[in-house]
């Protein structure tokens, strides 16, 4: 008898505007000193970027460090890197036992003069993972949407 483990597939998405140009978009996730500026949920947290390999299959490792000196590291691997159009990266937290790998793709694209950007984290584990990331990458976003303004 053979038996699988079926991992469902839940996901997020979510859709931004900004007054920028795709390249400002991209360059911001893919600049080091830009990543610094917005990469966690917070305005009072620090980003410390470990490694950032950009390129297909270069990894990254990204510590989002708060006031109180709890640290939460990412990290995971380039699967597609489309300058100024779009990104997708593995995502995995050290601090996972699991160690369950999701996927995030960034797509980004002109309309009607401004930059449109749309996220999708998939391959999470349970509606609960859905609804922390979906409250990081929320606080992610607004910290990106005052980085470009």
């Amino acid at each position: 008898m053979e038996t699988a483990n079926a991992v469902e597939n839940f996901s997020l998405t979510m859709t931004r505007q900004f007054n920028a140009s795709k390249q400002s978009v991209y360059e911001a996730w893919t600049r080091e000193e830009a990543l610094t500026s917005w990469f966690a949920p917070a305005s009072e947290m620090t980003t410390i970027i470990h490694l950032l390999e950009l390129k297909v299959g270069g990894k990254y490792r990204i510590e989002m460090l708060e006031t109180n000196g709890t640290s939460h590291v990412v990290r995971g691997e380039y699967v597609e890197l489309n300058p100024f159009d779009q990104l997708v990266f593995t995502w995995e937290w050290e601090s996972d036992e699991q160690n369950v790998n999701s996927l995030v793709t960034i797509d980004i694209k002109e309309i009607e003069g401004k930059t449109e950007m749309t996220l999708t984290h998939e391959k999470l584990a349970s509606q609960e993972l859905v609804d922390l990331h979906s409250e990081g990458w929320l606080g992610c976003l607004v910290q990106l949407e005052n980085y470009i303004k």
